[in-house]
């Protein structure tokens, strides 16, 4: 009976060191879960901190975005309005060069005759009394090209081939003073 007595002892007691072991292991777990539960807290308040920074930072990226594709927008509308502006420009470079072209031979015609001209024409000028109407008015026009003043302007009858006409008083006399400079003819 005592053999039997013990042999169910040790196994109880088997089965209660098992059963300690068991809540030994189910205390420490509660215990585990309650520190995680802290640990996941405070993880749970970064995370949150992060998700608020994040959706500022996307939205921060949202309104940048939207500029950049508006500013994109604007530096397209230029591009298309330089290049707009380029074509014209070509085109009106086109035309002046053509222009210019047809308007060389007269402008080198030109430039020959002003060559030819010498100090002793000039001092025949100079020495006319009164000059025709005409020659007047030429030196009235070198007057303005050289931007140089004029007479003030007053009524006057001129001869322009045998017909007398309603003007304005020329400014020979200017143009004498404009001769007599000795750099003229180098102007």
């Amino acid at each position: 009976y005592k053999a039997m007595y013990r042999e169910k002892l040790d196994a109880l007691k088997e089965k209660e060191g098992r059963v300690k072991l068991g809540l030994d292991k189910l205390i420490q777990g509660a215990a585990d879960v309650e520190a995680m539960k802290v640990v996941l807290a405070a993880e749970q308040v970064k995370l949150e901190e992060a998700t608020e920074s994040t959706n500022r930072m996307l939205e921060g990226l949202e309104v940048s975005s939207a500029e950049a594709k508006t500013e994109g927008e604007q530096v397209a509308g230029i591009k298309a309005r330089c290049e707009a502006d380029a074509e014209r420009i070509a085109s009106e470079k086109e035309s002046c060069a053509s222009d210019l072209a047809k308007a060389q031979p007269f402008v080198d015609e030109a430039n020959a005759a002003i060559n030819s001209i010498k100090p002793a024409h000039i001092g025949e000028i100079k020495k006319l009394a009164n000059p025709s109407d005409i020659i007047k008015l030429v030196f009235d026009c070198v007057l303005i090209l050289f931007q140089l003043p004029l007479s003030k302007v007053q009524p006057s009858k001129i001869t322009m081939a045998k017909t007398e006409i309603s003007w304005f008083e020329p400014s020979f006399k200017q143009a004498l003073q404009m001769m007599s400079s000795p750099n003229f003819l180098g102007q």
